[in-house]
């Protein structure tokens, strides 16, 4: 993959919606509906990036800002691109956009046996902060939240 392949856009409205929840319907068997990213967007201060790889779609994030602090509310690699540090620039190219915007630390939450997400989150400067215990419900089987703090 050549560097010079990668485009990375961010957007404010909800025109990509669509994209974006065809994509998390790839990514997430418990996928976001379009309606869920409208409503996502239409709250001031939240962010969609989408990474893109010779002009397809490959990865996305979705951010919430306020004030000086940000959360990723979601992100996801489609399955043809995972392996190949595409979230790692994804991840670092959202956080230098949020650093120049004014935010200083940038929380998520990641399912505690979501390993290879806690390794990538570890290795851009993420720190654990914090469990939800139980938080999420995967057809029945309850799973923590690990909570994670990166300074920017």
């Amino acid at each position: 993959m050549k560097e010079d392949a990668i485009f990375i856009d961010f957007f404010t409205g909800k025109s990509m919606a669509p994209l974006a929840a065809a994509m998390h319907a790839r990514c997430f068997s418990e996928a976001w509906k379009e309606a869920d990213f409208i409503s996502a967007l239409d709250i001031p201060g939240t962010l969609l990036q989408i990474l893109s790889i010779a002009e397809e779609p490959a990865a996305f994030s979705l951010y919430r800002i306020v004030m000086d602090e940000a959360e990723i509310l979601t992100l996801g690699t489609l399955p043809e691109f995972r392996g190949k540090g595409i979230a790692a620039h994804l991840l670092f190219s959202g956080s230098e956009k949020l650093k120049v915007s004014g935010v200083c630390c940038l929380y998520l939450e990641v399912g505690s046996r979501n390993l290879a997400a806690q390794r990538l989150y570890t290795k851009q400067g993420f720190k654990e902060i914090g469990r939800r215990r139980n938080y999420y419900n995967h057809g029945g089987k309850p799973e923590d939240a690990i909570m994670m703090k990166n300074r920017l």
